[in-house]
């Protein structure tokens, strides 16, 4: 079995720890370093992508959250009640309108 060489100056960096998990990954995959760094980062980067929400909506969410500050949880879960009933009815009224 051919390993790609890990270089010193890789292992130092990484760490006892993450050098040993990286080898037994390599070995029981087959691919080499290079490969599973490259998917490791890319695994992150989507992750990250889903975890943050764009700023745009990060202040969407502190906007909506900022309405109801000074709500009671009374009326807001009637208000919301409302406007999912309007929504329901919309939706009704296109349906039968489309028959």
């Amino acid at each position: 079995m051919s390993e790609t060489p890990l270089t010193a100056e890789l292992l130092r960096s990484l760490g006892v720890r993450r050098a040993t998990r990286l080898r037994r990954v390599m070995k029981h995959t087959g691919l080499p370093a290079e490969v599973l760094l490259d998917l490791a980062i890319e695994l992150l980067d989507i992750a990250s992508r889903k975890l943050s929400p764009a700023p745009f909506r990060r202040t969407a969410i502190e906007l909506a959250s900022a309405r109801w500050q000074k709500v009671s949880p009374e009326e807001r879960s009637e208000e919301l009640r409302r406007v999912v009933q309007a929504r329901w009815a919309k939706h009704r009224s296109e349906k039968t309108s489309k028959k």
